[in-house]
């Protein structure tokens, strides 16, 4: 009958695997939880880059200037501003075309479409990025590059046309370092031209620009690009023209226009008789009546105020049918009342002479403008939020700018992102700043009635948020820190009561079987009645096994500390330990197969306990001739076969002893398979088959490599 047994077990590392893994899922969503809340960002600008539904959604543009308005279909600037700029929000592309169809309300300014933006500031050129653009006064498109100047790259006349105001559609590619504009009329007249800009800005978001006219622009189209969508445009080279002022058109047609132009808008700018200066009033307390006075609107509904250059004044109401914009030039007549050196006018009726450029605002701090010397001027203010409300019709902010606290109201537009309104950010706000209730609620000192706002610097990091977040990250590594030292404890406790176990394994197959035979030696003795002889043989033999326990002791020490790192030692030291045992009487081969190379420790020792229990079993129990110890090796296992011609036993007998469920444990300690044949009569065969780990012959390799390599410089 044959016998056969497998047993294998788990490293002692896989202990680990579940609370590494389950301290690495808790860090894991801690910290996503709190990058999600710190670094949360919008949505991309369009899905489709083409798509439309986006435009009307305030959280799609950032304006710089101007009074944008926009709809499902098109995008307006009311203001003759000239560096209003809107542009996407989102979208860092490289190859892409814009095309639109624009209209333009004044001859004298220029618009049309940036590409590849970036870096953009309120003013005329204020940002890096390329401008395609149409001039109505020269009949001509124009492409360059701003890099808070101005480079022009293409100056191109368009088709004769007695109107130049109609709808143009304006078109301009980018591809690598090449660029590509066009303009068609409604007749399908069209002009084209291509250019390379060695030098090129590489990518950047799209966007819409005017300068010194409002504009409207509809069809909007944003797509990707390639070289073949340059094909047909012509090539040509730079123009002379190196700035974005209004040159005098060399044409001799043009020129008489223009000079008639410029002299219309000289006459329109002068000042009439009858313009009372507006600092002529605070000094002069009471009502004043039939009173005109021009200025430039620094402040729009519900607080509007109107600047000259002496002054600013309020007016207290403005027709809705009338639609003011920043920089627009008026005549207000009406009744002017001064109170406590503020005037306001009553019953105005306004007339708007002109557009022009917003008056740039005075930069004041929060406890400047609790003085009164700047209220009702054109300003600039920073100040940190406290809190911040929205609605339907507009914001309303509390700020603070160090012990100051002061608010803050203004409309929704397109210089406006709701979602970066959080408490704790620093914000500069561009208005007009007053002290009536109606707008501070008799509550802070003045409130500031404000045009744009713009984020400086976001909450600083240590936000009660944020320090929430950071004590549940410490917290969270504090937890996984104890459950790893818990499972530390516990592998550690483990590995005592393992190594006490193979201890008295040890003992039992030693010191434990000779202390057993001098006990009976000794017990025999005492009761030994025929003769000192015999009692001095039983206590010959005691003597006898008290010197090889104290070899088996001295062995056994030896044996706990492991040296036997090769096959070839191993081989070597079983068979010491097979020859020492049987005196000579059990002939002992042993064969080597495969290379022989070093082994990992925990192997070797299990190879040579398991060997020395197995001949230990077969010549003390099996009455065996010869023994037969062979090591087999490969690239991915290690085995060890000892087999005997000794008697063999029984099944039964097979689980009865110490001696082979020691070896059966040591093979399961280190996931080897463990193999008992035997049959009564014809020997027994133990084989234990070792798997080696990933990478073990590298290993070797490598620090054979670095021996020899330590031991010629040594010799050198």
């Amino acid at each position: 009958m044959e016998y056969a047994m497998n047993l294998r077990s788990g490293d002692s590392r896989d202990r680990f695997r579940t609370p590494a893994l389950a301290c690495l899922v808790i860090l894991a969503v801690i910290a996503a939880g709190f990058f999600a809340l710190r670094y949360r960002k919008v949505g991309p600008l369009f899905s489709d880059p083409s798509a439309q539904d986006g435009l009307a959604r305030n959280e799609t543009w950032v304006g710089f200037g101007g009074k944008w308005v926009a709809s499902s279909t098109a995008v307006e600037n009311n203001s003759e501003e000239r560096g209003a700029k809107l542009l996407s929000r989102r979208g860092n592309w490289s190859d892409y075309q814009v095309q639109a169809d624009l209209k333009m309300t004044s001859p004298f300014g220029m618009a049309g479409l940036i590409i590849r933006s970036s870096g953009e500031e309120e003013g005329v050129d204020s940002y890096h990025g390329y401008f395609a653009g149409i001039n109505p006064l020269e009949s001509a498109i124009a492409f360059g590059r701003a890099d808070f100047g101005w480079l022009s790259l293409l100056h191109v006349p368009l088709p004769s046309t007695e109107d130049n105001l109609g709808w143009i559609h304006v078109r301009v590619i980018a591809v690598g370092c090449k660029f590509g504009v066009s303009a068609r009329f409604p007749d399908g007249r069209t002009t084209s031209a291509a250019i390379d800009d060695r030098d090129c800005l590489p990518s950047g978001r799209f966007g819409f620009r005017s300068s010194l006219t409002g504009a409207t622009w509809r069809n909007i189209e944003v797509t990707s690009a390639t070289l073949k969508d340059l094909n047909g445009f012509q090539r040509t080279g730079l123009s002379t023209t190196d700035d974005f002022s209004l040159d005098v058109p060399s044409d001799p047609d043009h020129l008489d226009r223009y000079l008639l132009s410029m002299r219309k808008e000289a006459k329109k700018r002068e000042i009439p008789p009858g313009v009372e200066p507006i600092n002529d009033f605070p000094v002069s307390p009471g009502r004043h009546a039939n009173v005109t006075i021009q200025g430039v609107v620094i402040s729009r509904p519900p607080l509007t105020a109107i600047q000259d250059q002496t002054g600013a004044m309020m007016i207290t109401y403005v027709d809705p049918a009338i639609s003011l914009k920043l920089g627009d030039y008026v005549e207000a007549h009406g009744t002017v009342v001064t109170d406590h050196f503020r005037s306001s006018m009553d019953d105005a009726r306004l007339r708007i002479l002109w557009s022009d450029s917003p008056v740039p605002p005075l930069f004041v701090t929060a406890s400047q403008l609790t003085g009164g010397t700047y209220r009702g001027r054109s300003i600039e203010v920073e100040g940190t939020l406290v809190s911040a409300t929205s609605g339907a019709s507009g914001y309303e902010l509390v700020l603070q700018d160090g012990n100051q606290s002061f608010r803050a109201t203004g409309a929704k537009d397109f210089g406006l992102e709701p979602s970066e309104l959080e408490p704790g950010s620093r914000v500069r706000l561009k208005g007009i700043a007053t002290s009536l209730s109606e707008f501070t609620d008799n509550l802070y000192p003045f409130a500031v009635v404000t045009e744009r706002i713009d984020l400086v610097s976001p909450p600083p990091w240590w936000s009660p948020v944020h320090l929430i977040w950071l004590t549940l990250i410490g917290l969270g590594i504090f937890v996984c820190a104890q459950l790893m030292m818990n499972r530390l404890q516990k592998w550690h406790i483990r590995s005592v009561l393992k190594e006490r176990e193979e201890l008295a394994l040890e003992m039992h197959d030693t010191l434990a079987q000779s202390f057993t035979g001098i006990a009976y030696q000794l017990q025999a003795a005492s009761i030994e009645r025929r003769g000192v002889d015999k009692v001095q043989a039983h206590i010959q033999n005691a003597l006898t096994m008290v010197q090889m326990s104290h070899k088996e002791a001295s062995r056994t020490i030896a044996a706990l500390r492991p040296q036997y790192r090769d096959a070839t030692g191993i081989l070597t030291s079983l068979k010491e330990v097979a020859e020492r045992l049987s005196d000579g009487a059990v002939l002992v081969t042993t064969t080597l197969t495969g290379r022989s190379v070093q082994l990992p420790l925990q192997i070797t020792d299990a190879l040579f306990r398991i060997g020395q229990e197995a001949i230990s079993n077969a010549i003390q129990h099996s009455g065996c001739t010869k023994l037969m110890i062979s090591l087999h090796l490969s690239k991915r296992e290690v085995q060890l076969c000892i087999a005997d011609d000794g008697q063999g036993f029984s099944e039964q007998a097979v689980g009865s002893g110490l001696g082979i469920t020691g070896m059966q444990i040591r093979a399961a300690n280190t996931k080897a398979r463990f193999e008992l044949t035997t049959e009564s009569g014809a020997g027994t065969k133990i084989t234990v088959t070792a798997p080696l780990p990933l990478g073990h012959g590298l290993l070797h390799q490598l620090r054979a490599m670095l021996v020899r390599t330590f031991e010629s410089a040594s010799s050198g």
